[in-house]
């Protein structure tokens, strides 16, 4: 999987981002070879992902609003992450449980910069309107939670990368790993926790030591 990452971010080669442009009412007295020199300066290279990224992931996902966006979306910031589905009721349930509790941790400590994603291995239940509703039920924050509904493809590569093994069960769910996984702000994983028994102090510890949410 890791050099199928690399093969992905030699591919994708680097994004630039234009510099931002003077305000517009400065140009009322700029002469027209000052602002086509402005418009001729090289644009600044955004930090390219590493290798092992989750981000050079290009599968599509939709997330509890209906958007259309790849993993890359979450990037700028520490994420919690977990792969679970909404109608199971013994080990998700605890997955998001300890995820609310890292958040109230993280919130008690003044440790602001981190999003939670929790991504369904059900595409067929777990709609965007099926998932914002189990949202609303759970109490999770709009603001810093974000559910991602994907298709087969996206959820098998997405699993391969966090090592979540999931399979159908006899009565139409699935037995899967129960993994809660901190990655930094350019989707590097940093920290796993291979069971439902999260320690909140620890992880926030963890996520404060990523410092603040990267711009680019």
């Amino acid at each position: 999987m890791r050099a199928r990452l690399v093969s992905v971010l030699l591919a994708a080669g680097l994004a630039v981002l234009a510099p931002a442009g003077a305000p517009a009412h400065d140009h009322e007295h700029m002469s027209h070879d000052q602002m086509s020199h402005d418009h001729a300066m090289p644009m600044e290279a955004a930090k390219p992902l590493s290798g092992t990224s989750i981000y050079n992931l290009e599968e599509q996902w939709t997330d509890q609003d209906g958007n259309v966006v790849t993993l890359a979306s979450l990037r700028g910031a520490p994420v919690v992450m977990a792969m679970a589905y909404t109608s199971c009721k013994d080990i998700c349930p605890m997955i998001v449980a300890n995820m609310m509790a890292i958040e109230d941790k993280a919130k008690e400590s003044s440790v602001n910069n981190v999003r939670f994603a929790l991504f369904s291995l059900d595409p067929e239940v777990d709609t965007p309107e099926r998932l914002k509703a189990y949202a609303r039920e759970r109490g999770l924050d709009p603001v810093h939670w974000t559910l991602f509904h994907g298709d087969d493809k996206a959820v098998r590569a997405l699993a391969a990368v966090l090592g979540v093994r999931y399979r159908r069960d006899a009565g139409g769910g699935f037995d899967h790993s129960a993994i809660i996984s901190l990655v930094d702000a350019d989707g590097n994983i940093v920290f796993q926790q291979p069971d439902a028994q999260v320690n909140a102090a620890d992880v926030v510890k963890k996520i404060a030591a990523l410092g603040k949410p990267a711009t680019h």
